[in-house]
Order: structure tokens, then sequence, then C-alpha cells
């Protein structure tokens, strides 16, 4: 699988020319820095993970004392998400922080196998069905901040560090089907699902703007892109890769200090 489709390679640049955007933004503003910055502060976000993923994986059974593959499709949509960071200045504009999110979606999983005949040889039956699958992201990420007050009341920053995922994924591990004499089709019934959970390192960039409407109270925008890779297992001794982060916008509630 590759690592970045070309929709998220576009994703991932419109995210990259926002961050550069918001240095101009801050560089203009300079000037107008407060006299006393506030040295912590607390971001609450909800918003929309826009990227989205799909992967596919394959598990092999017996039926008719032959061995048959099952292969299944799994989509993972676009959705919701909720983020929460703090952090504090340590020199000038530099702060560190810690960020989690975590994201939550129900994807669904086509699946797709061919069953041989009980009686023939090359006579193979097609049956396919669905199955919902859910996918669970959580990040935590640290970050490195460059914080520039462009005026009493707006605050810019840009930001980046890894970010430690740990993913939870249902895969389809069996099949159930029916089939009755004279046994030309076959029909789907049912799927078992299992679901694994894996962590792995990646990284994310973005960039958050904040206006207050009192000295520590305000509200803001973040637009943030994260990626990495993980491995599940899969029931024949191989792995699955699939893609974890992607683009995020959201905005909430402000709290500086």
């Amino acid at each position: 699988m590759r690592l970045l489709t070309h929709r998220t390679r576009g994703r991932a640049t419109a995210v990259i020319g926002i961050v550069f955007s918001v240095l101009a933004l801050a560089a203009d503003g300079g000037a107008q820095q407060r006299t006393e910055d506030s040295r912590g502060f607390v971001n609450v976000n909800g918003g929309y993970q826009a990227s989205s993923t799909d992967f596919t994986s394959s598990f092999g059974f017996l039926s008719n004392a032959e061995e048959v593959t099952s292969t299944t499709d799994y989509a993972v949509d676009a959705g919701l998400f909720f983020d929460m960071s703090g952090g504090v200045r340590v020199w000038r504009h530099l702060a560190v922080g810690v960020g989690f999110s975590r994201f939550n979606q129900d994807g669904e999983a086509a699946i797709a196998a061919a069953l041989p005949h009980p009686f023939f040889f090359d006579r193979d039956r097609p049956v396919s069905g669905t199955a919902i699958a859910i996918r669970e992201e959580t990040a935590v990420h640290i970050q490195a901040q460059w914080v520039i007050p462009v005026s009493d009341m707006v605050d810019v920053a840009v930001f980046g560090g890894p970010t430690f995922f740990t993913v939870e994924q249902d895969l389809v591990s069996g099949i159930d089907f029916t089939d009755v004499f004279p046994f030309e089709t076959a029909t789907f019934v049912s799927a078992s699902v299992e679901q694994q959970s894996e962590s792995t390192v990646g990284y994310h960039v973005g960039a958050d703007i904040a206006v207050y409407f009192t000295p520590n109270v305000g509200v803001g925008g973040l637009v943030r892109f994260s990626q990495a890779t993980v491995d599940f297992s899969s029931n024949d001794g191989g792995t699955i890769s699939v893609d974890t982060g992607g683009v995020h916008f959201g905005g909430g509630l402000r709290l500086r200090f």
C-alpha cells in the first residue's frame, strides 16, 4: 500500500500552505506583541477528520476439502474527532506541549469468496456480503510550538512533532454461508469479526489561530495533518498495512494563563 495517496498528498500540501500563510501573518503582526506574554495554554477542539482510507485483507479456509481464499475490502470514511492539548512557554515565543485526539468511525467491510462445488471441479460458487468494521484511533501529539501574539486579542501558533498512534481495527476472520441441494449456489450469512490493536509512531504539523474575548478566554481554529502506518496481523501469518491519521479541521475553546 502506498503511504500517501494523491488525495492525501494534496491535503498535506494544503495544510503546509496554511502553515506558511500563518507564519507570514504572524511575521506581519510581530510588531504588535504584548509586553507580557501568557505562559501557559489549554485548547479544547471538536472537528472533522477529512481524510478517508481503504485497505484489503484476506484469509484462507477449507471448504469441501479445498482451500478457499476470502478477500475483504475495508473503507474508513471521514468523520468527527475530539482534541485537547496544553502546554507552556519555555523561551520567548517557543512553547512545548502535548495533545490528545480521538477518532471513531463505523466502517464497512465488503467480503467476497468463491466456494468450491461439493460434486464438481472448477464450478466455484461466488458469495459476497458486508460487515461493520469499527475503527478507533487515539493519538498523543508531542508538540513544539512557535506562538506569536499578533495583538492583545489574537494569538497565532504553528507546531509540529512526533505523534504516538494507537489504532483499534475490526478485521474479518471468518464467514458463514449456506447451500442446499443441488448446491449450484451458496448464500452469504454472516462474518466473524475480531478486533486488533496496534501502536506506531508518526508525525504531525499544523497551525492554530486564537481570538480572545477576555485576557484569558477565547475561541480558535485548528488545522493539522498527521500521518503514520500501522501493521496488523493477517490470518495467514502476514501483515496488513493500514494508514492512520490525516487532515483535521477543528475549533473550540482557548484558555491562556
